[in-house]
């Protein structure tokens, strides 16, 4: 039997942020990014932020709240698969900025029981969101169809 560290959060933090940036994450079809940036601008705002530890606060955005649903379970899946009790996560965020036109920087944080910090971000191209040239995603891929089987 191996034993459990509480190191194994950098890697849940990799592979969240994976699948998070990936153009399978979609929400009703259409990827989520494009999705989250075209929420931002609207709202001109340069930040979104999806808690995944508590849950006592609702964003207002669906396609907000679905993926922090979602990422909130694969973090608990992933420690769960990895043997780690759930008391070492005391929080855990995703942000999504926007830094220039069409880049994007996401990140992933993991604080541990201890208060030790693990983390991974990336930077990516992402257009806002627009259903007026973009086609629907039609098949079953994407966290949004996924729900954590």
């Amino acid at each position: 039997m191996q034993m459990s560290r509480r190191k194994q959060f950098k890697g849940i933090c990799h592979d969240i942020l994976g699948t998070f940036v990936s153009r399978y994450n979609d929400h009703d079809g259409y990827w989520s990014l494009g999705q989250y940036v075209a929420l931002l601008e609207c709202l001109g705002e340069k930040q979104a932020q999806l808690k995944l530890t508590d849950t006592t606060e609702t964003p207002d955005s669906r396609v907000i709240a679905a993926s922090q649903e979602y990422y909130r379970g694969a973090v608990q899946r992933l420690m769960e698969a990895n043997s780690m009790p759930q008391v070492w996560l005391a929080n855990a965020t995703i942000k999504v900025s926007i830094i220039a036109p069409a880049k994007v920087a996401c990140d992933i944080e993991i604080i541990s029981d201890l208060g030790r910090t693990y983390r991974s971000e990336c930077t990516i191209t992402v257009w806002p969101h627009d259903p007026v040239i973009e086609r629907r995603r039609a098949d079953g891929f994407g966290p949004s169809n996924q729900k954590g089987r």
